[in-house]
């Protein structure tokens, strides 16, 4: 059953249209009244009304001639306000293309709960697509993206967060124990970047580095990723260089000041990655 929203003093009503649209936005296929109802445990009757509201604003639509419903146009509105609006993601997304014309395929995330969602993706020219719809989630502890945002809090409140269980194993090479991951969380925290070598997707090498508000705060994490079979021996580095130095342009733009300086051995030009 998917994560609801809860909470004292809210309508009861819009908590579950919220939750449908959050629903429906996670799924790939248009769903049925039925399913969803099924899915929140509650009465079919209850949940054809909701959506009967939410598809006459445009939040909804009907799936062609089906019974079925999926994201709107409004909702893709709204979202998009968010986005023209955002300072943070006009700050970002130069520099995601600019990753990209380099052949590494640049993300923009934040920090949600327990996850990092995926707020913008530009696609590299490169041979392999990696996607990753806007909204949609992904973990901390396997990406790149969210290591760099563990490394921001201390080693308590990523204890707390994380739990003590065995964290979810993705990959052979997902580090699913706690003291293994702050071990490479006190790595990141020295050098400013965080690298996942094929711990969240195998065949896939990523580097993630967050970007700063004007208090020094971190907002957001950028990360830029290509397949591991087409690197070459010297292309981490030049892929961390990269990732690092558009995160701390973004974080100028947005104000920051006395961003540190790149590490010595990678303060060098780094020339487009040909493939």
């Amino acid at each position: 059953m998917p994560a609801t929203i809860t909470g004292h003093g809210e309508n009861q009503s819009v908590t579950r249209a919220i939750d449908i649209l959050n629903l429906l936005a996670d799924n790939a296929e248009p769903l049925g009244v039925r399913e969803i109802a099924r899915r929140f445990d509650l009465p079919a009757s209850n949940v054809q009304r909701l959506i009967k509201t939410l598809a006459k604003a445009g939040f909804l639509e009907q799936a062609g001639d089906t019974l079925r419903y999926s994201i709107g146009y409004r909702a893709f509105q709204v979202g998009n306000a968010f986005v023209e609006r955002s300072s943070l993601y006009s700050a970002v997304t130069p520099e995601l293309y600019t990753l990209a014309s380099n052949h590494i395929t640049g993300f923009l995330g934040v920090l949600r709960d327990r996850s990092v969602v995926y707020l913008s993706t530009v696609q590299s020219e490169g041979p392999v697509a990696i996607t990753h719809r806007p909204g949609s989630q992904t973990h901390l502890h396997s990406t790149a993206m969210g290591k760099a945002l563990l490394a921001e809090m201390s080693d308590d409140a990523i204890r707390a967060l994380l739990g003590a269980k065995p964290l979810l194993q993705l990959t052979p090479r997902t580090k699913i124990s706690l003291p293994q991951l702050m071990k490479d969380i006190e790595v990141i925290r020295k050098l400013g970047y965080a690298t996942s070598e094929e711990e969240n997707r195998q065949g896939f090498f990523s580097v993630g580095a967050v970007v700063r508000d004007v208090s020094n705060r971190a907002i957001a994490v950028i990360s830029g990723a290509v397949p591991a079979a087409f690197m070459k021996a010297n292309d981490r580095a030049i892929i961390a260089q990269q990732v690092l130095e558009a995160a701390q342009r973004a974080s100028r733009k947005l104000g920051m000041r006395n961003i540190p300086n790149v590490p010595a051995a990678m303060r060098r030009k780094s020339p487009a990655r040909g493939r």
